[in-house]
Protein backbone atom coordinates (compact mmCIF):
# COMPACT_ATOMS: atom_id res chain seq x y z
CA UNK A 1 0.00 0.00 0.00
CA UNK A 2 1.31 3.41 -1.24
CA UNK A 3 1.96 5.88 2.11
CA UNK A 4 -0.30 8.91 1.57
CA UNK A 5 1.05 12.57 3.18
CA UNK A 6 -1.83 15.11 3.70
CA UNK A 7 -0.96 18.61 4.79
CA UNK A 8 -3.56 21.67 4.84
CA UNK A 9 -3.67 25.57 5.12
CA UNK A 10 -3.39 25.77 8.90
CA UNK A 11 -5.13 29.43 8.66
CA UNK A 12 -7.98 28.23 6.89
CA UNK A 13 -10.70 27.13 8.68
CA UNK A 14 -12.08 25.43 5.70
CA UNK A 15 -8.96 23.74 4.22
CA UNK A 16 -8.95 22.63 7.87
CA UNK A 17 -12.58 20.61 7.14
CA UNK A 18 -11.51 19.52 4.31
CA UNK A 19 -8.53 17.94 4.91
CA UNK A 20 -10.21 16.11 7.70
CA UNK A 21 -12.67 14.83 5.36
CA UNK A 22 -10.11 13.75 3.31
CA UNK A 23 -8.36 12.00 5.97
CA UNK A 24 -11.37 10.29 7.19
CA UNK A 25 -12.13 9.41 3.14
CA UNK A 26 -8.66 7.87 2.70
CA UNK A 27 -8.79 5.91 5.96
CA UNK A 28 -12.13 4.32 5.02
CA UNK A 29 -10.29 3.17 2.02
CA UNK A 30 -7.59 1.38 4.10
CA UNK A 31 -4.76 4.18 2.82
CA UNK A 32 -2.00 4.50 4.75
CA UNK A 33 -1.66 8.49 5.65
CA UNK A 34 1.04 10.51 7.45
CA UNK A 35 0.13 13.99 8.32
CA UNK A 36 2.60 16.57 9.99
CA UNK A 37 2.69 16.82 13.88
CA UNK A 38 3.15 21.02 13.81
CA UNK A 39 -0.20 21.21 11.59
CA UNK A 40 -3.21 22.35 12.61
CA UNK A 41 -5.47 19.16 11.79
CA UNK A 42 -4.19 16.41 13.14
CA UNK A 43 -3.62 18.31 16.24
CA UNK A 44 -7.11 19.65 16.37
CA UNK A 45 -8.62 16.21 15.98
CA UNK A 46 -5.89 14.57 18.06
CA UNK A 47 -4.83 12.30 15.23
CA UNK A 48 -1.39 10.60 14.82
CA UNK A 49 1.57 12.90 13.13
CA UNK A 50 4.81 12.64 11.98
CA UNK A 51 7.71 14.47 11.83
CA UNK A 52 8.59 16.78 8.40
CA UNK A 53 11.95 14.35 7.99
CA UNK A 54 9.61 11.31 8.62
CA UNK A 55 7.08 12.69 6.31
CA UNK A 56 9.42 13.79 3.12
CA UNK A 57 11.56 10.09 3.89
CA UNK A 58 8.14 7.47 3.71
CA UNK A 59 5.55 9.19 1.44
CA UNK A 60 4.86 8.05 -2.31
CA UNK A 61 2.25 10.94 -2.61
CA UNK A 62 1.33 14.13 -1.18
CA UNK A 63 -2.01 15.86 -0.94
CA UNK A 64 -2.31 19.57 -0.23
CA UNK A 65 -5.97 20.84 0.78
CA UNK A 66 -5.77 24.93 0.43
CA UNK A 67 -4.46 27.27 -2.42
CA UNK A 68 -1.46 27.47 -4.68
CA UNK A 69 0.58 28.93 -1.40
CA UNK A 70 0.02 25.52 0.39
CA UNK A 71 0.56 23.44 -3.10
CA UNK A 72 4.25 25.43 -2.66
CA UNK A 73 4.43 24.48 1.17
CA UNK A 74 3.90 21.11 -0.42
CA UNK A 75 6.33 20.94 -3.38
CA UNK A 76 9.26 21.71 -0.99
CA UNK A 77 8.69 18.88 1.15
CA UNK A 78 8.85 16.86 -1.95
CA UNK A 79 11.54 18.36 -4.67
CA UNK A 80 14.69 16.04 -3.43
CA UNK A 81 12.73 12.55 -3.61
CA UNK A 82 10.66 14.15 -6.40
CA UNK A 83 7.61 12.79 -4.48
CA UNK A 84 4.31 13.68 -7.07
CA UNK A 85 1.81 15.92 -5.37
CA UNK A 86 -1.98 16.46 -5.45
CA UNK A 87 -3.67 20.23 -4.52
CA UNK A 88 -7.03 20.37 -3.48
CA UNK A 89 -7.95 23.89 -3.62
CA UNK A 90 -9.57 25.60 -1.18
CA UNK A 91 -8.13 29.10 -2.20
CA UNK A 92 -8.90 31.65 -4.99
CA UNK A 93 -7.22 30.98 -8.29
CA UNK A 94 -5.87 27.05 -8.51
CA UNK A 95 -3.05 26.86 -11.13
CA UNK A 96 -1.23 23.99 -8.91
CA UNK A 97 -3.86 23.30 -6.72
CA UNK A 98 -6.40 21.33 -8.98
CA UNK A 99 -8.85 19.61 -7.84
CA UNK A 100 -12.16 21.08 -6.74
CA UNK A 101 -13.10 20.97 -3.05
CA UNK A 102 -15.98 19.29 -3.78
CA UNK A 103 -14.29 16.73 -6.16
CA UNK A 104 -11.86 15.13 -3.80
CA UNK A 105 -13.33 11.90 -3.16
CA UNK A 106 -13.10 11.38 -6.63
CA UNK A 107 -9.80 12.09 -7.16
CA UNK A 108 -8.39 10.02 -4.28
CA UNK A 109 -10.39 7.48 -5.96
CA UNK A 110 -8.01 7.90 -9.21
CA UNK A 111 -4.83 8.60 -6.94
CA UNK A 112 -5.37 4.93 -5.05
CA UNK A 113 -6.10 2.97 -8.73
CA UNK A 114 -3.08 4.55 -10.01
CA UNK A 115 -5.53 6.17 -12.73
CA UNK A 116 -3.75 10.20 -12.90
CA UNK A 117 -1.10 11.90 -15.38
CA UNK A 118 2.10 13.43 -13.70
CA UNK A 119 3.24 16.51 -15.39
CA UNK A 120 6.53 17.45 -14.67
CA UNK A 121 7.39 21.02 -13.83
CA UNK A 122 10.98 23.24 -14.25
CA UNK A 123 12.84 24.23 -10.83
CA UNK A 124 14.87 27.00 -10.71
CA UNK A 125 17.90 26.04 -8.67
CA UNK A 126 20.41 28.86 -7.32
CA UNK A 127 23.78 29.47 -6.02
CA UNK A 128 25.17 32.57 -4.41
CA UNK A 129 29.09 33.55 -4.39
CA UNK A 130 30.21 36.30 -2.78
CA UNK A 131 32.55 39.41 -4.27
CA UNK A 132 35.86 37.38 -4.04
CA UNK A 133 34.35 34.69 -6.27
CA UNK A 134 33.78 32.36 -2.95
CA UNK A 135 30.73 30.17 -2.33
CA UNK A 136 28.29 32.04 0.15
CA UNK A 137 28.91 31.26 3.84
CA UNK A 138 26.22 29.30 5.43
CA UNK A 139 24.43 29.45 1.98
CA UNK A 140 23.62 25.89 0.82
CA UNK A 141 21.83 25.76 -2.76
CA UNK A 142 17.85 26.98 -2.81
CA UNK A 143 15.64 25.49 -5.38
CA UNK A 144 11.94 26.99 -6.62
CA UNK A 145 9.24 26.65 -8.15
CA UNK A 146 7.64 29.83 -8.63
CA UNK A 147 9.75 32.65 -8.12
CA UNK A 148 13.11 33.79 -6.18
CA UNK A 149 13.10 37.52 -5.06
CA UNK A 150 15.45 39.76 -4.18
CA UNK A 151 14.02 42.56 -2.28
CA UNK A 152 15.76 45.44 0.20
CA UNK A 153 15.72 44.63 4.12
CA UNK A 154 14.96 48.45 4.52
CA UNK A 155 12.02 50.74 3.42
CA UNK A 156 12.17 53.14 1.26
CA UNK A 157 16.06 52.47 -0.21
CA UNK A 158 16.87 51.03 -3.81
CA UNK A 159 18.21 47.75 -5.28
CA UNK A 160 20.88 48.52 -7.62
CA UNK A 161 21.77 45.30 -9.27
CA UNK A 162 23.09 44.05 -13.14
CA UNK A 163 22.01 41.45 -15.35
CA UNK A 164 24.11 39.46 -16.50
CA UNK A 165 23.90 37.03 -19.48
CA UNK A 166 26.26 34.87 -21.10
CA UNK A 167 29.38 36.98 -18.77
CA UNK A 168 27.41 40.40 -20.47
CA UNK A 169 25.67 43.11 -18.25
CA UNK A 170 22.60 42.86 -20.31
CA UNK A 171 20.75 45.62 -17.92
CA UNK A 172 21.49 47.96 -14.79
CA UNK A 173 18.51 47.90 -12.78
CA UNK A 174 17.86 50.40 -9.78
CA UNK A 175 14.49 49.30 -8.17
CA UNK A 176 12.31 47.85 -5.05
CA UNK A 177 13.12 44.65 -5.92
CA UNK A 178 13.46 41.81 -8.12
CA UNK A 179 11.86 38.96 -9.21
CA UNK A 180 13.30 35.79 -11.39
CA UNK A 181 10.37 33.41 -11.96
CA UNK A 182 9.93 30.61 -13.41
CA UNK A 183 7.31 29.35 -16.40
CA UNK A 184 5.46 27.91 -13.47
CA UNK A 185 5.55 31.16 -11.19
CA UNK A 186 4.69 33.54 -14.60
CA UNK A 187 0.84 33.61 -12.96
CA UNK A 188 2.04 35.07 -9.59
CA UNK A 189 3.84 37.85 -8.13
CA UNK A 190 5.45 38.20 -11.85
CA UNK A 191 2.51 38.72 -13.33
CA UNK A 192 1.20 41.49 -10.46
CA UNK A 193 4.62 43.23 -11.62
CA UNK A 194 3.72 43.41 -14.94
CA UNK A 195 5.31 40.23 -16.68
CA UNK A 196 3.66 37.85 -19.04
CA UNK A 197 2.08 34.48 -19.17
CA UNK A 198 4.46 31.69 -20.01
CA UNK A 199 3.75 29.09 -20.87
CA UNK A 200 5.06 26.28 -17.84
CA UNK A 201 6.15 23.60 -20.72
CA UNK A 202 9.08 26.42 -21.60
CA UNK A 203 12.74 25.92 -20.69
CA UNK A 204 12.73 29.88 -19.81
CA UNK A 205 13.00 32.37 -17.00
CA UNK A 206 11.35 35.33 -16.49
CA UNK A 207 13.15 38.55 -15.28
CA UNK A 208 10.34 41.38 -14.00
CA UNK A 209 11.61 44.30 -12.10
CA UNK A 210 9.24 45.63 -9.29
CA UNK A 211 8.61 49.49 -9.08
CA UNK A 212 11.76 50.28 -11.17
CA UNK A 213 13.29 53.23 -10.89
CA UNK A 214 12.87 54.09 -15.20
CA UNK A 215 10.23 54.70 -17.36
CA UNK A 216 11.62 51.47 -20.01
CA UNK A 217 12.63 49.27 -17.34
CA UNK A 218 10.21 45.56 -18.43
CA UNK A 219 10.31 41.59 -17.68
CA UNK A 220 13.13 39.80 -19.64
CA UNK A 221 12.34 36.10 -20.66
CA UNK A 222 15.91 34.62 -20.95
CA UNK A 223 16.12 30.93 -22.09
CA UNK A 224 17.97 28.97 -19.74
CA UNK A 225 20.23 27.73 -22.22
CA UNK A 226 22.05 30.99 -21.28
CA UNK A 227 24.13 31.65 -18.23
CA UNK A 228 22.32 34.04 -15.40
CA UNK A 229 23.52 35.67 -12.98
CA UNK A 230 22.66 39.06 -11.06
CA UNK A 231 25.31 41.10 -9.48
CA UNK A 232 24.16 43.17 -6.34
CA UNK A 233 25.42 46.83 -6.48
CA UNK A 234 23.48 48.41 -3.09
CA UNK A 235 25.86 49.17 -0.73
CA UNK A 236 23.50 50.73 2.45
CA UNK A 237 22.68 47.45 3.72
CA UNK A 238 21.60 44.01 3.11
CA UNK A 239 19.12 43.05 0.55
CA UNK A 240 16.89 40.23 1.36
CA UNK A 241 16.34 36.92 -0.48
CA UNK A 242 12.74 34.72 -0.62
CA UNK A 243 12.12 31.41 -2.72
CA UNK A 244 8.40 30.88 -3.42
CA UNK A 245 7.42 33.07 -0.45
CA UNK A 246 9.07 32.12 2.23
CA UNK A 247 12.18 34.27 3.71
CA UNK A 248 15.13 32.82 3.47
CA UNK A 249 17.94 33.66 6.52
CA UNK A 250 20.25 34.08 4.46
CA UNK A 251 21.18 37.97 4.20
CA UNK A 252 22.71 39.53 0.76
CA UNK A 253 25.69 41.72 0.79
CA UNK A 254 27.07 44.16 -2.15
CA UNK A 255 29.04 42.17 -4.81
CA UNK A 256 27.03 38.68 -4.21
CA UNK A 257 26.39 37.23 -7.36
CA UNK A 258 23.09 34.72 -7.52
CA UNK A 259 23.54 32.00 -10.28
CA UNK A 260 20.23 30.69 -11.41
CA UNK A 261 20.34 27.88 -13.99
CA UNK A 262 17.33 25.28 -14.27
CA UNK A 263 17.55 21.69 -12.14
CA UNK A 264 18.20 18.23 -12.84
CA UNK A 265 15.02 18.01 -10.20
CA UNK A 266 11.76 18.49 -11.47
CA UNK A 267 8.26 18.47 -9.86
CA UNK A 268 5.93 16.49 -10.42
CA UNK A 269 2.46 17.80 -10.41
CA UNK A 270 -0.84 15.39 -9.76
CA UNK A 271 -3.12 16.32 -12.92
CA UNK A 272 -6.11 14.43 -14.43
CA UNK A 273 -6.88 17.28 -17.24
CA UNK A 274 -5.31 18.05 -20.18
CA UNK A 275 -4.47 21.61 -21.05
CA UNK A 276 -5.20 22.56 -17.43
CA UNK A 277 -2.71 25.63 -17.43
CA UNK A 278 -4.38 26.99 -20.04
CA UNK A 279 -7.94 26.75 -18.52
CA UNK A 280 -7.53 28.10 -15.61
CA UNK A 281 -5.72 31.24 -17.80
CA UNK A 282 -9.18 31.74 -19.65
CA UNK A 283 -11.22 31.35 -16.14
CA UNK A 284 -9.47 33.02 -13.83
CA UNK A 285 -7.60 35.92 -15.70
CA UNK A 286 -9.10 36.40 -18.87
CA UNK A 287 -12.89 35.98 -18.62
Amino acid sequence: MKKIGLISNNKNKKAVLIAKEAYDYLKSKKADVLLLADDTMPLKYNLPAVSTETLRKDIDYLISVGGDGTFLRAAHYCFKRQIPVMGINVGKLGFLAEIGSHDYATAIDSLLNDSFKVEERMLLELDIINKEGKNKKNFEKLFSLNEFVISRNAAGKILDIEIVINGFVFNEIRADGIIVSTPTGSTAYSLSAGGPIVDPGSSVVIVTPICPHSLFSRSTVISLDNSLRIKLKSKNGRDVLSSDGVRQNTELDAGDELIFKKSNIKLKLITFEENLFFKVCKEKLIK
